[in-house]
């Protein structure tokens, strides 16, 4: 139960920090000095969980209990009044406006954390172990401080070569029919890894012409499934009949030598729905599948199954030490026989190894701290196999930080095998409340760093990371850590409170109100699965709520709510949104407003606001009454200007928190605008052509000092650069090459994206620019000559150059920059294709085969193709972007606009 409370108060910190606010800018009438009382009694409790949240007992769980079921009421004691207030239409009129309610709610509140505090107090003394714990910790190198190195940076594979070069020689064998490859083994032996290590290796790349790589979960869909192989392994969720998308994946792979990887293969059931849609086209084509289960793996081939055994005490001890030190060996001679008592209980289980690994790689190396890891690890000796693996994976959760354990077990959240979005995940873990505030860091960084710590132990691992940023993108778990986050979460009741809702408007099937997934439509007895949490006079209707969050959000009663109304005012009671909601992800199929302008402010600690597929929206003023957003995501918005503030109210409409806007049409940057957003990150602008006068005030952009991406379409005006930009994408902004220096001076860009932008035959570049570039995409241009050589762009690492018909040469000197890995060309011209073909054989003749050059030559039937695919390539990097279809007079802006039309064919 220490997890669950810790996450209720770690949320109440977020929530006090909004009352807090507001009660300050007078636009909450609640005693301040209640609110300031409850803040210290809440960081008090956060502070002395977690260094007091391993205390056993019955008592001390009894308070855990009571501290979670406190702040869920003290969650509710706010929603009711801040909303009951923020529907009051004049709130200066009346002084009291329900104060006097809500302070005495919150009186009762002070009390019951008081009774907790006083109880705590009389558990073994723990409160006076606090605070001299509290006092010395400074001191104290902190929990979770490791000496290995980060296994982010580090790709650990022992222990594979010879069965790598075994599957291999089965991929190589001369044998022209299909042949299917099972690889069996126990969860956690390394089938996957396995898989993967062959899959990349280049004999393999240089061989097949397509790969392809998907993840099966057990609940499947043989639609979803032939979706995912036939995008290549991004699997897109459609209706439909699957024939038809087996055909398309027949024709794809019809005459092709392919190469298929189906990772984790439940049933036979699975693969006999999906083997005719591989045609066998003689040619060596394979497909590697991998299982636990050996009477599935030995039904699936006519050949002997690849069968994965358990690592020995030799391979086991060098994968130890590669995942705690980093190196073959113990750098710590003291803890060696230690270590080789936890890695021999291991039981040949990479998984467990590793796990266990990540674990002690946090433990600052104390000899102490691994003497009970391996007396824990000892005591499981007599368990079956998957009962010691739990165990020890449990082991490893048990010993995390606490403020990294309710990160981890959200991790259930998510499909089994997902492959997840790095920043979405950060962004749910903030707006969930789970990451603790601190003075000096941003809760996004905050979660970064807790992201990182969790793969540092091996409880997640990395799917994808940027190539030019070194940033991580995409991540997984393990089934069998996520089916632990499942038993742990459900026994100590982790979940307490609804505040995610992803809405689709484009499914016609009924879906949770909650959580978005699939309802029953009816039980045994003929009724809707729905959840009593409307008032009688809210609604005469119930929305509709799975069986699975009918359970776990069985104890809220009551929830307040806010209708959706479409564009020509008719409500719709099934969309309705509760106040207590944090993010929202909206997909349309039509026009629809979010909600009433009136009724936006009420759903008061709002942080995240996404509209997928959606046409224009026009934001409210509402909006700026926010404080807490930190995301506003659109394909299209018109973002308002703020309202006006009376005299004492300037930080009145202040949106203090707003890290991300886009994609803002026509964004009109005044004083008010600019001073209200003043810690954003990320901006997404785009001007009509017929209105490109209100860009004029893209000067003042450097107004925003935190300002990291900036991505901007359709406008002649001088742009002002923040020297913070990490990242710049400009489309159609016609700046002329020797423009380009002044970007070139900005001291932190990374990577440039120029999409019909620069103009001009010739750019030379000065030497002492873009110092820290590392990423140069040009997509549409007419220059000619371009004057570089090593001494320019000094740590870039991919260069990507498409439609640029006039392009003579890329440089020579541009392939002797150190750092380069990539030059990839398309739909350029026939010498800059020689050139580059050029400097790769000259980098070969000095030794370097490091780079890499793609070349990719299109029909003139093909060009409006690459186009669009090159372009899509660009914009993906950040946001989706939009084209404008509007035209003018001018021969000029026709010709944009039929390359635009020609863009989104």
């Amino acid at each position: 139960m220490a997890v669950a409370a810790y996450a209720s108060l770690v949320s109440l910190t977020h929530v006090l920090d909004n009352i807090h606010y507001r009660a300050q800018l007078r636009r909450l009438h609640v005693d301040i000095t209640r609110i300031e009382f409850l803040q210290e009694s809440i960081n008090f409790l956060v502070e002395f969980l977690e260094l007091n949240h391993g205390r056993k007992g019955q008592e001390i769980e009894d308070l855990w209990r009571q501290i979670s079921e406190a702040s869920f009421e003290l969650e509710e004691t706010f929603d009711l009044h801040v909303v009951s207030q923020l529907q009051k239409e004049s709130p200066g009129e009346n002084s009291d406006m329900g104060g006097r309610a809500f302070d005495e709610d919150l009186d009762t509140m002070i009390q019951k954390f008081d009774y907790i505090k006083r109880e705590l107090s009389m558990v073994e003394e723990a409160v006076e172990e606090f605070m001299v714990e509290k006092q010395t910790r400074a001191s104290v190198p902190a929990v979770g401080s490791s000496t290995a190195a980060s296994s982010i940076a580090k790709n650990t594979i022992v222990g594979l070569g010879e069965h790598v070069a075994n599957i291999k020689g089965e991929l190589a064998r001369y044998d022209g029919n299909l042949q299917i490859i099972p690889i069996v083994g126990m969860g956690g032996i390394g089938k996957t890894t396995l898989a993967k290590k062959v899959y990349e290796d280049k004999y393999v790349v240089e061989r097949f012409v397509v790969r392809i790589w998907l993840t099966i979960s057990q609940e499947y869909s043989v639609n979803e499934i032939l979706l995912g192989l036939i995008n290549e392994g991004k699997v897109e969720r459609h209706g439909g009949n699957s024939d038809v998308p087996g055909e398309v994946l027949r024709k794809k792979l019809y005459g092709r030598r392919y190469l298929i990887v189906m990772d984790d293969i439940w049933t036979l059931q699975a693969w006999d729905d999906l083997r005719r849609f591989f045609p066998n086209n003689r040619n060596g084509s394979r497909i590697i599948l991998t299982t636990r289960l050996s009477h599935v793996a030995g039904s699936l081939s006519s050949h002997d199954p690849y069968s994965m055994t358990l690592m020995d005490m030799n391979t086991s001890w060098s994968l130890f030490c590669q995942t705690v030190f980093g190196e073959e060996n113990c750098s710590h001679r003291e803890l060696e026989q230690i270590g080789r008592r936890i890695v021999r209980n291991c039981r040949g289980l990479p998984l467990q190894i590793t796990v266990i690994g990540g674990l002690l790689a946090k433990s600052g190396m104390k000899k102490e701290y691994w003497e009970s890891v391996a007396k824990n690890v000892s005591s499981f000796g007599n368990a079956s196999d998957g009962e010691h693996c739990f165990n020890i994976l449990l082991l490893s959760y048990n010993n995390l930080p606490i403020y990294l354990k309710p990160c981890f077990l959200y991790m259930r959240a998510f499909p089994e095998d997902a492959e997840i979005e790095v920043s979405n995940l950060i962004r749910l873990w903030v707006d969930e409340g789970y990451i603790t505030i601190k003075e000096d860091k941003i809760l996004e960084e905050q979660g970064e760093e807790y992201l990182k710590d969790l793969v540092d132990r091996n409880l997640l691992f990395v799917r994808e990371q940027n190539e030019v940023t070194g940033e991580l993108e995409t991540c997984g778990i393990h089934d069998l850590l996520r089916d632990l986050c499942i038993s742990v979460s459900t026994k100590v009741n982790f979940f307490c409170s609804p505040r995610i809702q992803n809405i689709s408007l484009k499914s016609d099937r009924r879906l949770c109100f909650l959580c978005g997934g699939l309802v029953k439509e009816e039980d045994e007895w003929g009724n809707l699965f729905a959840l009593n949490v409307i008032p009688p006079s809210a609604s005469s209707s119930n929305p509709p709520v799975c069986g699975k969050c009918e359970v776990t959000y069985s104890h809220i009663k009551t929830l307040r709510f806010v209708k959706v109304i479409d564009e020509v005012g008719v409500a719709h009671d099934s969309l309705m949104q509760h106040t207590r909601l944090r993010y929202v992800s909206v997909t349309l199929n039509k026009t629809l407003m979010f909600i009433t302008p009136s009724m936006l402010h009420l759903l008061w600690n709002l942080q995240s606001l996404f509209f997928q597929d959606s046409p224009l929206v026009v934001l409210p003023s509402e909006i700026w009454e926010l404080p807490q957003l930190r995301t506003i995501d659109f394909k299209d918005v018109v973002f308002p200007k703020p309202p006006n503030s009376h005299v004492g109210e300037k930080d009145a409409f202040t949106l203090k928190n707003l890290q991300s806007l886009g994609s803002a049409r026509n964004f009109e940057l005044t004083d008010e605008i600019l001073d209200g957003i003043p810690n954003l990150k990320e901006l997404v602008i785009k001007y009509d052509k017929r209105l490109r006068g209100l860009d004029t005030s893209l000067c003042y952009l450097a107004r925003l000092p935190k300002l990291e991406t900036l991505i901007v379409q359709n406008t002649l005006q001088n742009i002002g650069f923040p020297n913070s930009l990490k990242l710049l994408v400009l489309k159609r902004c016609r700046i002329p090459w020797s423009g380009m220096s002044i970007v070139g001076s900005l001291p932190n860009l990374e990577k440039l994206i120029l999409m019909y932008t620069a103009e001009g035959s010739e750019w030379n570049p000065t030497e002492g620019e873009f110092l820290r570039l590392k990423a140069l995409m040009i997509h549409g241009s007419d220059v000619v000559q371009w004057g570089a050589d090593q001494n320019h762009y000094p740590v870039l690492k991919i260069l990507s150059l498409s439609n640029l018909p006039s392009l003579e040469e890329i440089p020579l000197g541009v392939g002797d920059i150190p750092t380069l890995r990539e030059i990839n060309l398309s739909n350029c011209s026939k010498s800059a294709a020689d050139s580059a073909y050029l400097i790769l054989e000259e980098q070969l003749s000095m030794g370097n085969d490091n780079l890499k050059i793609e070349v990719y030559e299109y029909s003139e039937d093909e060009d409006d193709e690459s186009e669009s695919e090159d372009e899509d390539e660009g914009e993906d990097t950040v946001k989706d972007q939009d084209q404008d279809d509007d035209s003018e007079g001018e021969d000029k802006e026709k010709d944009e606009d039929q390359d635009e039309d020609d863009e989104s064919t």
